[in-house]
């Protein structure tokens, strides 16, 4: 039996991914002989709970421990206030402040809960949706030593939470970026930081869909056989330029069928959507399980991602089509995401309607190609075993530099 090991999930209320990978994760742990603990006191939807306990794993929903719950009655108060504070103020930078205080309160809590938990400090410890700030005052309060995978950069710090942060050196902590483009963000904040890239989204061998699913699905959701489908998977959240995308499918010149799965949505670009002269549109809205996902994109012949020019952080919808076998019309919004696509994405021009409207018409009667077997590869992408090394090799990196006591 090797040592334990916690995943922290999530550290906030909208998840940087696709939360079944912390099945995975965890799972691939287990496998390994490790104690595997997940913590989830902010809560995980009831299918990731049930899976993780279906395969043996520990789930700690509420904190234990009076430190824990010490710190997480002071995050709670502290995100009720930044609720209320978005409520009556007019500019929204000290809510924003106030948030980035409780998230580092219930990262704190999460990783005490663990420790209590174990009866001990886990080997690996990592918080899978992590706060951009506070790094080393959320490794001093909870006396963890622990990865910290962050997404994105929302906000910067503004003087007070800057002097909380100078109060300890983020010395023990690893910053682990999906992409070079959040590193170089969170190493001009936080120079000192330890900081690691790596993509986050996993690659499972055996997830490419098949013929016969493909089928199955358009039955399932009542697609006709043989008409062409295009998906938009995921919450309409500020990077993604979903104006361009409305805009695009209203210039159609072929009928086409669009499928729009997730949330949330704006229901004024919805509106301009299902009106457009072309399209037929299909919703699933909500909350979406894997199978849910895996069965859109069976049903659908091409996807779109497509965001707002210089967008850094990881596309988890990128990694799905290398994943699953789906293809993709995608906009030069990034350079690098570009160059490691470049022979199987079919890339448009960022804001530009008139181009990605040839190029949905052209997909549709022309379909793009399938992803190769190799396109996880090229965009880095590994699997939930060699995840976890990662995390382990971090950890011991980190465990070496740990002052003796």
């Amino acid at each position: 039996m090797t040592g334990p090991v916690v995943f922290v999930e999530p550290a906030t209320e909208h998840a940087g991914h696709w939360q079944d990978a912390v099945i995975k994760l965890a799972t691939a742990a287990t496998a390994q002989g490790h104690q595997t603990v997940v913590v989830t006191l902010n809560g995980i939807p009831g299918h990731i709970h049930d899976a993780l306990r279906e395969h043996g794993i520990r789930v700690a929903p509420r904190t234990e421990g009076p430190s824990s719950r010490f710190l997480a009655l002071l995050g709670g108060a502290a995100h009720r206030t930044a609720t209320a504070a978005r409520c009556l103020l007019p500019h929204r930078r000290l809510p924003h402040q106030i948030t980035l205080l409780a998230r580092c309160l219930i990262e704190a809590a999460s990783l005490r809960t663990a420790h209590h938990t174990l009866g001990r400090s886990p080997e690996v410890a990592v918080v899978l949706t992590a706060s951009e700030a506070l790094h080393g005052l959320t490794r001093a309060l909870s006396r963890t030593r622990h990865l910290r995978v962050v997404h994105e950069v929302i906000t910067t710090e503004d003087g007070l939470i800057r002097a909380l942060g100078r109060l300890t050196r983020p010395g023990e902590v690893t910053v682990l970026c999906p992409t070079a483009a959040v590193q170089g963000e969170i190493s001009i904040l936080f120079p000192d930081l330890n900081t690691d890239v790596h993509p986050f989204a996993l690659a499972i061998p055996e997830d490419r869909i098949t013929a016969d699913e493909r089928t199955h699905a358009r039955r399932a959701l009542a697609i006709p056989q043989g008409e062409p489908v295009l998906c938009l998977v995921g919450g309409w959240w500020p990077h993604k330029d979903m104006a361009t995308v409305a805009a695009a499918l209203e210039r159609l010149t072929r009928p086409l069928h669009v499928l729009v799965a997730g949330g949330p949505t704006d229901p004024v670009l919805m509106h301009q959507v299902a009106t457009a002269p072309n399209v037929t549109l299909h919703t699933r809205p909500g909350s979406l399980t894997p199978a849910d996902i895996r069965q859109v994109y069976a049903a659908s012949d091409f996807t779109a991602v497509i965001r707002h020019p210089g967008v850094g952080k990881e596309s988890g919808l990128v990694a799905d089509c290398a994943r699953l076998g789906v293809p993709l019309l995608l906009s030069d919004h990034d350079r690098d995401l570009t160059s490691r696509v470049h022979g199987w994405a079919v890339v448009v021009p960022p804001r530009d309607p008139a181009a990605l409207a040839y190029a949905i018409d052209h997909a549709a009667t022309h379909p793009p190609s399938m992803p190769p077997l190799t396109a996880a590869e090229d965009l880095g992408l590994c699997t939930p075993a060699q995840m976890l090394a990662l995390f382990r090799e971090l950890s011991d990196t980190l465990a070496a530099k740990e002052p003796t006591p």
